[in-house]
């Protein structure tokens, strides 16, 4: 991969970056928004639908300058960005478990209730992940500080310690 300092790339989003990146993050909210009230209601509509239906036909997409913007981050991460944006402006996206991708789900769905009961189920399993993380990451933390001390290192076994006790909840 090209290695380039972002200073060489001032002026290439035009004279006025902050509203070419504003203007796109806008057009891409509302093009995702659109399809997914028209397609998401009834099927899974994966990331990949969303940008060949949304994106990839698009000025914005096939100037220069939107390639950059697309290059800077991804185009996965532009999409989920944006439905991360309107699920905050409200709008009852959800995304579903296993990368399925995203779905309508407000009260013309016909299967809404499935749909916030899988969204909810997802909650659950990541609480149990998460909970086996919490235990992976405490067993390891004790494993460092035994060899901290048996390397004599008193200090930072007791600073580890802290860290430790400090978030046991």
């Amino acid at each position: 991969m090209a290695k380039f300092n972002w200073w060489d790339l001032k002026g290439y989003f035009g004279k006025h970056p902050k509203r070419f990146k504003r203007e796109a993050s806008k057009q891409i909210r509302d093009n995702t928004l659109n399809y997914l009230k028209k397609f998401g209601r009834h099927k899974w509509v994966p990331v990949e639908e969303i940008f060949e239906a949304t994106l990839e036909q698009t000025d914005l997409f096939d100037c220069n300058e939107g390639k950059m913007f697309f290059a800077k981050s991804g185009i996965k991460n532009k999409i989920n960005g944006a439905t991360h944006q309107l699920r905050i402006q409200n709008y009852p996206i959800v995304s579903g478990k296993g990368h399925k991708g995203y779905r309508y789900a407000d009260e013309n769905c016909d299967d809404f209730i499935d749909r916030w009961d899988e969204k909810r189920s997802a909650w659950e399993k990541r609480k149990t992940n998460l909970s086996k993380e919490k235990e992976l990451d405490i067993k390891l933390m004790e494993i460092i500080i035994e060899r901290l001390i048996t390397k004599k290192r008193l200090k930072e076994a007791e600073q580890l310690k802290a860290v430790l006790v400090r978030y046991e909840n």
